[in-house]
């Protein structure tokens, strides 16, 4: 039983995947940006070319955007983990992994861990080499744990806890470092709501296809019966009340999403029945990370990650993603009365108010023991992100040049070493890069060694040489 859900989890995963990558292929493969245009040259990249080696130190232009707000320099070994939750600022985190990669500093990974297990043998041989030969790796690696089969609580969070194990035995300078933000219960909700779910219900009721192939049913004698109630209910109140708990369990349970967004409902396996036991197992998860910050102190709860591993560009482009579907409403217009909505969701998500309550306070402590000297990075780094957003508005984001491909993707061997730039500074560095790109979501044209169409540093989209 057990088997055939998963490969029907599978299956439903490629099938929503094929939808996305078909969305991304109908935008215009070029036009993003123009080869050699200076204007698209980010400050913190100016006057480089592209990078083609692993940068093993920030280079003047990166060193002299961090100067107001920064503390350190670049590791030598490093891994961040970003759980990325549905609405909590992940992407706005992918974004600045990428742009990471794209400059030479550390190597991506995400926003799936589908290939985890090889993936992990990869990181492990190098560790294993570096250890014998009595040195750190040389090595950053960001990981967007964000959605799919492999869920990060299980497999992943065991093998990093085992290599932190392995670095302060043989006291390897290598900090392992996880990190995820948590947010107000009914802001959650609302903002999952206004993204993913009210134009599904809109366009339900405007053409009756809210459950399966139609929403009317017929009676035995062929009269028309009343039609089926949308999958998601009528409004946000009847779709939050068939969700309950619903940012707790996605935290534990990505795929947890999938139900909530397009069918309504999270599948049994996601919705624990015991109450305390889903409350142990998530303060354990969330106990296990170095850092739980909030989405309202994202640029607080990112400093304070970035410190741990010496991350080098962290300035982003305000991100504001588009709800789906052309949807425009406001909160206002899904909840008029907010404190009734407010009530609501005390009453359907204990869960999340009590992880909410947990580490948002805890959060809130971590930044008064810090003092106004952290107050102070902090005011700096916001005035840095806000002074790049000139220059952001003329240059695509980093992500939006990649291209997505879905997990059924190309096979690691497919991908020949002489055609990849790999960002890791370690002699058998290129099997990683080789695992890394075949099974991560997203194609990024820096992967490549330049050619005659990939040469100017902002590293604009052309068609793929790596794959063959």
């Amino acid at each position: 039983m057990r088997g055939r859900r998963e490969r029907r989890n599978r299956a439903e995963e490629a099938r929503f995947a094929k939808t996305r990558v078909q969305l991304h292929r109908d935008k215009a493969a070029s036009g993003y940006c123009t080869a050699g245009d200076s204007s698209n040259v980010l400050p913190w990249a100016s006057g480089e070319g592209l990078v083609l080696e692993p940068q093993a130190a920030l280079t003047a232009a990166t060193a002299a955007a961090r100067s107001n707000w920064s503390v350190g320099g670049l590791k030598r070994c490093a891994i961040i983990v970003d759980r990325h939750t549905h609405k909590n600022g992940g992407s706005t985190v992918r974004d600045i992994f990428l742009e990471n990669e794209r400059l030479g500093y550390g190597l991506y990974q995400g926003y799936t861990q589908l290939g985890w297990n090889s993936d992990w043998r990869n990181v492990r041989r190098l560790a294993d080499a570096a250890v014998g030969e009595g040195r750190t790796p040389s090595l950053l690696l960001m990981i967007e744990a964000h959605f799919g089969q492999v869920e990060l609580k299980d497999r992943p969070m065991q093998d990093l806890a085992a290599l932190r194990a392995f670095h302060l035995k043989h006291r390897v300078d290598c900090p392992i470092v996880l990190v995820t933000r948590v947010r107000e219960p009914l802001d959650y909700y609302l903002s999952f709501f206004r993204w993913g779910v009210a134009f599904r219900i809109k366009e339900a009721l405007a053409t009756g296809k809210g459950k399966g192939k139609g929403a009317l049913s017929r009676h035995w004698n062929g009269a028309a019966a009343a039609p089926r109630r949308p999958m998601w209910g009528h409004n946000f109140s009847e779709w939050a009340a068939q969700v309950p708990n619903l940012q707790s369990t996605i935290m534990a349970r990505g795929m947890a999403a999938s139900g909530a967004e397009y069918y309504g409902r999270m599948h049994g396996g996601s919705r624990p029945k015991n109450a305390q036991k889903a409350w142990q197992e998530l303060d354990e998860m969330l106990s296990a990370f170095d850092v739980v910050g909030t989405v309202s102190r994202f640029d607080e709860t990112l400093l304070l990650a970035a410190d741990l591993v010496g991350l080098p560009v962290l300035t982003y482009k305000y991100n504001r993603p588009n709800q789906k579907g052309g949807y425009r409403g406001t909160n206002a217009d899904i909840c008029p009365d907010r404190e009734a909505c407010a009530a609501l969701i005390r009453e359907l998500a204990p869960r999340d108010h009590r992880m909410w309550a947990k580490y948002s306070a805890a959060f809130e402590a971590r930044l008064a023991a810090l003092g106004p000297a952290f107050a102070r990075r902090v005011a700096g780094f916001k005035s840095a992100v806000k002074r790049a957003q000139p220059a952001w508005e003329v240059a695509p984001r980093a992500q939006t040049i990649c291209r997505y491909h879905p997990e059924t993707g190309p096979r690691a061997r497919e991908l020949a070493f002489p055609n990849l730039r790999c960002p890791v500074g370690e002699a058998g560095g290129k099997p990683l890069c080789q695992h890394f790109y075949a099974h991560r979501l997203f194609e990024c044209p820096w992967q490549y060694v330049p050619n005659s169409s990939l040469t100017d540093s902002l590293g604009c989209w052309r068609p793929s040489s790596g794959f063959l």
